[in-house]
């Protein structure tokens, strides 16, 4: 029969008992299957959860509130790893799935008649930014290195000049149709951003010269007289498909005018976007009009763009500043 909300069954006070009842949870794992590497590192979340109990003084499991597990999450983020190195937040996801699954056992077997930490949220992991991004000339550069003596090479720089100019996605990219295009104002409107939600961005100048020249010419000879509203077009055409860029087109494309300029990055669709970013903000931009350019929900996304630019800012510092 389980025991009441706040009661374990009888075992001694303090740290003893939650060192059993690790060592129990960790003899059930091992049956089921488990690893023993794995069960090496379940050793070692143990440990720092039987640290945390031993600070705030927490004796037995049955005392453990959710406020408890979510107090935990916050003095685990100021714990190093055994490494001495700041704690990520894939680290500290672990741990907390650690202890919500060592609750779960305990609540499995009767020893508790509830999760406390069944409701702890994890922490919501970053999407990555590049660890560098393409300078200003490399970007100039790639845009310069299609041929614009051939139709392909003037659709693909459009297409370079459109991702450079706007920040867009790969997805809203390939979405794109002629209508969305107001050259007069210099505008393009997203239809189909992240989330449903569309959005109006700038076109540079020089990406409206691009478009405009792939769209009086350059386009139609790729179409071969076929009506289609996609913006940038394929001369080969798949049932359903509307001409539309394959998916994996833009990646390649990317990919072999960076090889042709003679960059060494490793350049994608999405290296572009985090490019148009930093260099909007190391040219002054407000923050809030970059977020609202790339379409973030939130602002904390926009400004990782930020730690890229200081790294620069740093870099010239120590190489320009007379006691670097």
């Amino acid at each position: 029969m389980k025991s009441g909300a706040d009661e374990t069954k009888p075992s001694g006070p303090g740290p003893t008992e939650w060192e059993a009842l690790a060592h129990r949870h960790r003899q059930t794992l091992l049956v089921r299957g488990q690893a023993r590497r794995t069960l090496a590192t379940v050793a070692t979340y143990a440990r720092r959860w039987a640290e945390f109990c031993a600070e705030v003084k927490l004796d037995t499991p049955g005392a453990v509130t959710a406020e408890h597990v979510a107090a935990f999450r916050k003095w685990l983020w100021h714990r190093p790893t055994h490494r001495r190195a700041a704690r990520g937040v894939a680290s500290q996801n672990n741990v907390l799935a650690y202890v919500k699954g060592f609750f779960g056992w305990l609540q499995a077997e009767g020893i508790l008649n509830r999760n406390p930490a069944a409701s702890a949220h994890y922490a919501k992991q970053p999407d990555p930014l590049p660890k560098d991004v393409l300078t200003q000339a490399e970007a100039v550069a790639i845009l310069e290195a299609p041929d614009a003596g051939t139709a392909a090479g003037r659709r693909d720089r459009a297409i370079l000049e459109t991702m450079y100019a706007t920040g867009l996605r790969r997805a809203e990219i390939r979405a794109l149709e002629v209508a969305d295009l107001d050259l007069d104002a210099e505008l393009l409107t997203v239809r189909r951003g992240k989330g449903g939600k569309g959005r109006v961005v700038p076109l540079t100048r020089i990406a409206c010269a691009a478009l405009k020249a792939y769209l009086r010419t350059t386009r139609p000879a790729l179409l071969g007289g076929v009506a289609s509203a996609r913006l940038f077009v394929s001369p080969v055409n798949h049932p359903g498909e509307d001409f539309c860029l394959g998916e994996h087109a833009l990646g390649n494309l990317v990919a072999r005018y960076a090889k042709a300029a003679g960059i060494k990055k490793k350049v994608t669709p999405h290296l572009w976007r985090h490019t148009c970013a930093t260099h909007l903000l190391q040219n002054g931009a407000n923050v809030r009009h970059v977020q609202e350019m790339l379409g973030h929900k939130s602002l904390a996304t926009t400004e990782r763009y930020l730690r890229l630019t200081i790294t620069d800012l740093k870099d010239a510092h120590r190489r320009h500043h007379p006691r670097g």
